[in-house]
């Protein structure tokens, strides 16, 4: 420094990630040192950030094991349940009770998949995009695009889901077993329009999530939600409502993307086509989940498997475990996609009038 107070001869040194900064001359750390401080806090965060992802897979699996018992709660005791409603006006409190208690089996994990996810993982998702861009050093923090977010708003949707597919099939058990009854048609009637707004409402919900999930080449996700939208204009259709859901395009897009990331989306490449026949012939799967496979099911509980140091991140910056994942589970490597065929008009390819002339003249048939 100069006798007038300016610096003179000062260097910046580009940190890059080997470790804590040291005193050149003693090799002393530095991490007492407060000029340092925040340096040194930088070099730690690849640490900090493997502690953050450890934590959110272990709380994912933690609630996709709990989604699948209440899927097969509903499931099983689903004939017990329409069995022990009762008809008459005495029965009419009961029934309205006994359905409200229903609906809200899978309210816990809901509430539990948008807390976390409103208190933790998306706080966290924005204070490190701030940082990343106040930092302005990949070395040290690369620019993180985390599918966590939309991971908990997937269990939310999934669980909403499979409760409106179960008050589905108790609205059409009561208006085809007790008709005649009044106060069940009353339950009945109250049913259908809590269905209609909330599949309604998802509807929208999850154009908005798909949206997100194309923005962030997050395949698997967008596959996913795709499958649960389509699933809700099925319910509504049920009703004789109309839906917002572009059916014929959502389903192209799957197909798009199942046939062009075949180890992630295509996992769901079964579903789809199940999903597929259904929406063709007409029909409507009692429940979505009879169309996954155990191999769809198997990528939840992994999330809880991650081994510190080996967090890794593909080329559209999805963080993932190395030990439990060859690749990114989110997007994965993208394939050709595989051309149609055109398809052939039989009446141009084939003359029917010398297909029967060449049978006549070879005698096979009389004229």
């Amino acid at each position: 420094m100069s006798g007038n107070g300016a610096i003179e001869d000062a260097a910046v040194t580009q940190l890059s990630n080997f470790g804590m900064l040291a005193c050149p001359d003693c090799g002393e750390p530095s991490r007492d040192t407060k000029r340092y401080e925040f340096a040194n806090q930088l070099q730690d965060l690849t640490i900090t950030m493997e502690h953050f992802h450890s934590k959110f897979g272990r709380k994912l699996s933690e609630l996709h094991k709990d989604y699948a018992h209440m899927e097969q709660l509903l499931c099983y005791t689903f004939q017990g349940f329409c069995k022990s409603l009762k008809a008459g006006p005495l029965g009419g409190q009961h029934n309205r009770r006994a359905i409200w208690d229903r609906c809200n089996t899978t309210r816990e994990i809901q509430h539990k998949a948008i807390q976390f996810r409103d208190e933790i993982v998306v706080p966290f998702e924005n204070d490190i995009i701030r940082l990343a861009k106040f930092v302005k050093n990949t070395h040290i923090l690369e620019n993180v695009v985390s599918p966590f977010g939309l991971r908990y708003d997937l269990v939310y949707s999934q669980c909403r889901l499979i409760t409106l597919e179960d008050m589905l099939q108790i609205y059409q058990y009561l208006i085809m077993i007790k008709p005649t009854d009044h106060h069940t048609s009353i339950v009945a009637e109250g049913l259908r329009i809590m269905i209609q707004e909330n599949s309604g409402g998802e509807v929208l919900s999850l154009g908005r999530k798909i949206t997100a999930s194309k923005d962030l080449h997050l395949k698997r996700i967008e596959v996913e939600l795709r499958i649960i939208q389509i699933s809700h204009h099925m319910i509504l259709k049920k009703l004789n409502i109309t839906s917002r859901v572009d059916v014929s395009a959502s389903l192209s897009s799957i197909r798009e993307l199942v046939l062009t990331f075949p180890d992630t989306a295509g996992k769901l490449l079964r579903t789809f086509t199940s999903l597929r026949t259904h929406v063709n012939n007409g029909t409507i799967p009692a429940r979505i989940a009879e169309l996954y496979t155990k191999e769809t099911k198997a990528l939840g509980p992994l999330f809880k498997e991650h081994k510190m140091g080996t967090l890794r991140h593909c080329a559209h910056k999805h963080p993932f475990s190395e030990s439990t994942f060859a690749d990114c589970p989110e997007c994965g490597k993208e394939v050709a996609l595989p051309t149609r065929q055109p398809e052939v008009d039989a009446h141009k390819v084939l003359d029917p009038q010398a297909f029967i002339n060449y049978f006549k003249a070879k005698g096979m048939i009389k004229t």
